[in-house]
């Protein structure tokens, strides 16, 4: 019995000793004086650059062990430790050239505060641009070789009627030519006062086949704002493409013919036809062309037959077409045989 009662008490004391020694330790604690800023209007294209200031209430080091800022949000650097009593900062940077209106952008602390683990910061402002633009964007839907280029005009001004000239333009592609000129008196918006410019930006046939998702960058003298981006977004097709490009069958079991289809299709203004195709595919592989809309659109029937062996397997396809901008098409064909 008396065994049983020290031991109760060699635990007790035990207990105690660990409780008074975290209590020596301390905690820290994470106070933010100003959690939500309003940086008040914003010109469109300028960075929002604000330091949140965090302040160690505590009597252990308040450790800033992650942070995350929101879409549009970036914070360039932080304090990852503060001394108790030292106040440290998250320095955060917003650009607004993707902006329009009222935003708001949060970032998101995590200490090692055990009653704030995770502190909201917020950044409040009104991007209003100073300079605005008609139609404001350019999408292009073009075929790479056809002979119209793709050519659209922006038509830029000052609301508020301040004098400013445009110093410069960057085209994010090689293929996309930028000039900008002031608007004759033929071509001004009546709806529009003082100084307007022109900014064209014309396409090129030869433009790569792809994607467009990126901004032209007018620069300008205008005292309340310096930088103007306009969207260009848009796909530039090929004249004639297969879907999907690569036959890719992966692992694939032949309990059965296995079937599948590759599509072609022509995007250009004139008809092109497809007289046929031939292949260095591995024997139990048959190809077979198939017109769907002369001129227009094909298909290609693949079966992959049982007798096909075990293993991987490569081959290619060309497709002969009688146009002279593309004359070939080639298909990669891989997978294997388990």
């Amino acid at each position: 019995m008396h065994r049983q009662i020290k031991t109760v008490i060699l635990a007790l004391c035990a207990a105690l000793l660990v409780a008074a020694s975290l209590l020596a330790a301390g905690k820290p604690k994470a106070t933010v004086a100003e959690p939500v800023s309003d940086v008040g209007t914003v010109p469109k294209g300028e960075k929002i650059v604000h330091d949140f200031l965090i302040k160690n209430e505590g009597d252990a080091d308040l450790q800033i062990t992650n942070v995350q800022p929101a879409c549009g949000c970036t914070v360039a650097d932080f304090d990852k430790v503060i001394k108790p009593g030292a106040t440290g900062k998250v320095h955060a940077v917003v650009d607004s050239s993707t902006f329009n209106g009222p935003i708001s952008k949060g970032v998101s602390v995590f200490t090692n505060d055990p009653d704030h683990p995770q502190i909201e910061l917020t950044v409040h402002a009104k991007i209003e641009p100073y300079i605005s633009v008609k139609p404001g964007y350019a999408r292009y839907i073009t075929v790479q070789g056809e002979p119209q280029e793709g050519n659209i005009v922006q038509t830029l001004w000052a609301p508020d009627g301040t004098s400013w000239d445009i110093t410069g333009a960057d085209s994010p592609y090689p293929y996309l030519a930028v000039t900008y000129r002031e608007a004759t008196p033929e071509e001004r918006l009546p709806e529009a006062k003082g100084k307007q410019w022109k900014v064209e930006m014309k396409l090129s046939n030869n433009a790569k086949v792809g994607p467009l998702a990126d901004y032209v960058t007018v620069h300008t003298n205008h005292p309340k704002q310096k930088v103007v981006q306009i969207p260009v977004s848009g796909f530039v097709r090929p004249v004639i493409a297969v879907t999907p490009p690569t036959a890719d069958f992966g692992n694939i079991e032949l309990k059965e013919p296995l079937k599948r289809s590759l599509d072609i299709r022509n995007f250009a203004t004139e008809p092109i036809k497809v007289t046929g195709i031939d292949s260095s595919l591995p024997k139990g592989i048959d190809a077979k062309l198939e017109p769907i809309n002369e001129g227009r659109e094909y298909q290609v029937r693949v079966v992959v037959n049982p007798g096909l062996p075990k293993g991987p397997f490569t081959g290619k396809l060309t497709i002969h077409t009688d146009s002279p901008k593309v004359p070939t098409l080639e298909v990669e064909f891989k997978g294997i045989v388990i």
